[in-house]
């Protein structure tokens, strides 16, 4: 995992960056600034397979981009299913702290917001705002005074005429707090017994304070007490997957209540369908390890990414070996926990290797199922079920290679 002081430099060098960004696509602030703090808390969480840091300016955007997409489609869907918007509550404190704020700044014309957004938001100077406008500094000078004037005559309380810069302060203190968070609590799980881990579950499924239990078994753990003071003696159930998509399969099974070594009883892995539901990734894969040979290992790595959203590792076209590796929500540094395809070059491909079938387990079926139908790809069956209490449907690549995805426990596994 990245050092947080490093992490700490890039959240000063791109939070304002990719606020900006959100903010000219969503055309909201306070979402915005939501989708920005959940973008950097999936960075940090994922750091550990970008494999060239001087990417992280184009990665972190991806991620970006992938979240602004979530966004539409959580907001379809609550639009379909004719929730009533402003009945959802809003747990966060800082969007609370700054609801006054966010709403007297959409009220503004565009002219006066965008002075707005690029002063004190995006951070641009004076200068940068004058080049990019193609105005005169004085110009810009004279319409943030006006911006700021109008915008104090919007907000209704003037206590809620806080100084913005503030707000982008507030929201970097909150992803460091999250890191951190994730940090020490990625290195305590592992040291807690099964019983242990099942009680801090518990606790954080019913939002409440650590258990006499759960204190007993941290008593016995180095950086536990720094835990519990940095999270005020508690764990919600959101903050505890954030934590959990850093630990091994082996504490997932463990905290669900399941046999590591004889898991496919059929019991509901809820804890898996909300881990892959927070990464995005359409479902959990339980695993997943073989090898193809494939003509061009550039445009199967490319088709991956995009139809079932796992990310190659780097390997070109002209490397010596010809070959590369794409990780499906793996730990780099855990061999054993690798999950995942590795792609050897070959000339050409016989009819045995086209042929073959790649067994991939999951939780979430419905999910991954319709992730990739929603990418356009149209060689995909439907889900149906060949028996043995499984559920499964096929993709086949842009090799030929099909690929089977099986859900164990029908009845149980649906996704709701």
């Amino acid at each position: 995992m990245v050092d947080l002081k490093d992490f700490s430099g890039l959240v000063d060098l791109y939070y304002a960056k990719v606020f900006y960004h959100c903010v000219k696509t969503i055309k909201n602030n306070h979402d915005s600034a939501d989708i920005t703090q959940n973008t950097f808390t999936k960075a940090f969480i994922n750091i550990k397979n970008l494999k060239n840091a001087d990417s992280f300016g184009a990665w972190i955007f991806t991620i970006c981009n992938n979240e602004i997409k979530l966004f539409y489609r959580n907001r379809q869907k609550i639009v379909s299913e004719n929730v009533n918007i402003a009945n959802i509550p809003d747990k966060s404190g800082t969007a609370k702290k700054y609801d006054g704020l966010y709403a007297a700044i959409d009220c503004l014309d565009e002219k006066h917001k965008n002075l707005i957004i690029l002063k004190y938001f995006a951070e641009f100077s004076v200068r940068e705002i004058a080049t990019l406008a193609g105005i005169e500094e004085k110009l810009v000078k004279s319409r943030l005074y006006d911006a700021r004037q109008k915008l104090g005559n919007v907000l209704l309380d003037s206590t809620d005429s806080l100084n913005i810069y503030n707000l982008n302060q507030e929201r970097k203190k909150e992803i460091m707090a999250i890191a951190k968070l994730i940090e020490l609590g990625a290195q305590i799980i592992p040291h807690m017994s099964a019983y242990g881990q099942k009680e801090l579950l518990k606790c954080a499924e019913n939002n409440a304070k650590f258990s006499s239990e759960v204190l007993s078994e941290f008593s016995k753990i180095e950086k536990a007490g720094k835990f519990t003071v940095e999270c005020g003696g508690k764990l919600s159930y959101d903050e505890l997957i954030k934590i959990l998509t850093c630990c091994d399969d082996a504490i997932l099974y463990r905290m669900s209540g399941l046999d590591y070594r004889t898991w496919r009883g059929g019991k509901n892995c809820k804890l898996f369908r909300d881990i892959a539901n927070y990464l995005g990734t359409g479902g959990y894969i339980e695993s997943l390890e073989f090898i193809l040979t494939v003509p061009s290992i550039s445009e199967t790595v490319d088709w991956y990414k995009k139809h079932l959203g796992w990310d190659g590792c780097g390997g070109q076209e002209a490397d010596d070996y010809g070959h590369t590796i794409i990780r499906v929500n793996s730990d780099d540094d855990m061999f054993l926990s690798f999950k995942g395809i590795q792609l050897w070059k070959t000339c050409e491909i016989n009819e045995a290797t086209k042929n073959a079938n790649c067994f991939v387990f999951v939780t979430g079926l419905n999910k991954m199922h319709e992730r990739i139908k929603n990418t356009g790809w149209d060689k995909i069956s439907e889900i149906f079920e060949p028996g043995w209490g499984v559920r499964q449907f096929w993709v086949e690549d842009l090799n030929g290679f099909k690929l089977h995805f099986s859900e164990w426990g029908h009845g149980e596994w649906e996704d709701k």
